[in-house]
């Protein structure tokens, strides 16, 4: 664990920091009467290019990771798989406009808001293009740089933008001009990172990739587009589906709450963006024991993370609303918050086992039942948003959730005989349980943002104390040490 902790806190910390700003942003700009609906805007054209990805990138994100160990001791042979993983994409969107060309032709031009397809056309580009290189800057274990240009700017560059239409700076075209003008530049600079670490364009030679692999590459691709699209459908189409059943504003409040509920999202990405590979690897050479040493001490890590960022957000969301310019109005997405964590909560806590069916020779066992959880969640998102807005669709995205990552777990445990749950899972639930009910007791001390730091703050001493005198946690624990020791050596020397 010593590389996966390495990168996945310098990962976490950079990503706090990006919460951060993405908070103060959520508080302050964003849920301003005169933006929201811009912001649902924006959301909802990241959401088609989030569903849209699997064709966007013609599977090469999953492809980079599964196959980068064939081509890791072979410097040619890499620039060829490198240069393949790049040109994809260009294939992937032209696909995807084909498709979306025949889609409003059967349909005819719709009155919102993809009237304003020519935005989407170059955003959709340049996102396949850029989280592409994302993924692949994962085989070299380098996942805070990606992130720092891919994530993190975009929390930066969005609240700058939407401050500027704000103050009549800027007009919404404008705005979502200046949105695609950054996924460009953000493509480039990935490029030039990963050229600087050694990887090379230059144009594919065949015969790198010999007829079997070639073969068995097509075969993993077209698996995972088609898996990849039921995927997102079953769990990552509520804005899709609440901008196209409602409208924007609504859209806007519900990405607010979506925004808040990412928070749960930062420990899941940074472990899981170092841990794969080295499990594509196990998998790869069939190490059982190692592969299952890894399942365990990730599902730990990620109960304990989840139950903490849950813990946090149920204790302060009733403060982060208060603080809101137009509270009033936002505070519909209050249930949303909560179901949204929910559904984040299940996620984090079984992610791996979807990851592990994926890069094993499973892989084609988990089609059917995303198809079908595809179409549960369209069923859902159909029946329930009509009926209960934007908390139904949170409801929906729980349900699905749910349905996803027990079928997965079942998968895992019949052919590896793994499962994420032990003694160690009750014991962080009991804390979190424990924590919580300190923090229910405080009084009320006035301002929404005292009460916040004395929430969570609460809720963190406790659980994490807990966890720490517990040993729950044993690398955690000798990182802390080690960690004491070096800031004691630096002050005070030896």
């Amino acid at each position: 664990m010593g590389v996966i902790q390495r990168q996945s806190l310098k990962y976490t910390i950079l990503n706090f920091i990006g919460l951060a700003i993405g908070t103060a942003s959520t508080l302050l700009v964003y849920s301003r009467s005169e933006v929201v609906e811009t912001y649902g805007l924006i959301q909802y054209f990241l959401s088609i290019c989030v569903l849209s990805f699997p064709i966007l990138s013609l599977s090469a994100h999953t492809l980079a990771v599964r196959f980068f160990p064939h081509f890791a001791d072979d410097a040619s042979g890499r620039t060829s798989f490198f240069t393949c993983t790049v040109l994809l994409p260009f294939g992937g969107w032209l696909l995807w406009m084909g498709l979306a060309a025949v889609g409003w032709w059967l349909q005819g031009p719709p009155d919102r808001p993809l009237a304003r397809f020519g935005w989407l056309v170059p955003l959709a580009l340049f996102y396949g293009l850029s989280l592409v290189l994302t993924y692949y800057a994962s085989n070299r274990q380098r996942i805070v740089v990606p992130s720092l240009l891919f994530e993190v700017s975009l929390k930066i560059a969005l609240p700058l933008l939407l401050i500027a239409l704000w103050q009549g700076w800027l007009s919404p075209t404008a705005v979502l001009t200046a949105l695609v003008g950054h996924f460009a530049v953000i493509t480039v600079l990935l490029v030039l990172y990963l050229v600087r670490l050694g990887e090379r364009l230059a144009w594919p030679m065949a015969a790198t990739f010999s007829p079997d692999l070639r073969r068995s590459m097509v075969r993993y691709a077209l698996f995972n587009i088609f898996s990849g699209i039921a995927l997102l459908m079953a769990t990552k189409a509520d804005t899709f589906w609440v901008g196209t059943l409602t409208d924007m504003r609504r859209t806007g409040i519900y990405a607010i709450a979506l925004n808040i509920a990412v928070v749960m999202d930062i420990p899941l990405k940074g472990l899981l963006t170092v841990s794969i590979p080295i499990m594509s690897r196990h998998l790869a050479q069939d190490d059982r024991p190692a592969l299952a040493d890894l399942y365990r001490s990730v599902a730990v890590h990620l109960s304990a993370a989840g139950l903490f960022l849950f813990g946090c957000v149920a204790v302060a969301a009733d403060d982060l609303y208060r603080l809101m310019p137009n509270g009033a109005e936002m505070a519909e997405g209050k249930r949303v918050l909560f179901l949204l964590c929910a559904a984040k909560l299940v996620e984090t806590t079984m992610s791996l086992n979807g990851y592990m069916v994926y890069y094993s020779r499973y892989y084609r066992y988990a089609l059917v039942s995303l198809a079908v959880l595809a179409a549960a969640n369209i069923g859902f998102n159909r029946w329930l948003i009509p009926q209960f807005g934007i908390t139904g669709a949170a409801l929906a995205a729980f349900m699905t959730a749910a349905a996803y990552q027990l079928s997965g777990a079942a998968l895992v445990w019949l052919k590896f005989r793994l499962q994420p749950f032990s003694v160690k899972t009750v014991q962080l639930a009991l804390f979190a349980l424990l924590a919580a009910g300190a923090v229910w007791l405080l009084p009320d001390v006035g301002h929404p943002l005292m009460n916040i730091a004395l929430r969570i703050g609460v809720f963190a001493a406790g659980f994490g104390g807990a966890v720490w005198w517990s040993g729950v946690l044993p690398e955690w624990n000798r990182m802390l040490k080690d960690l004491s020791k070096s800031t004691r050596g630096f002050f005070f020397g030896r």
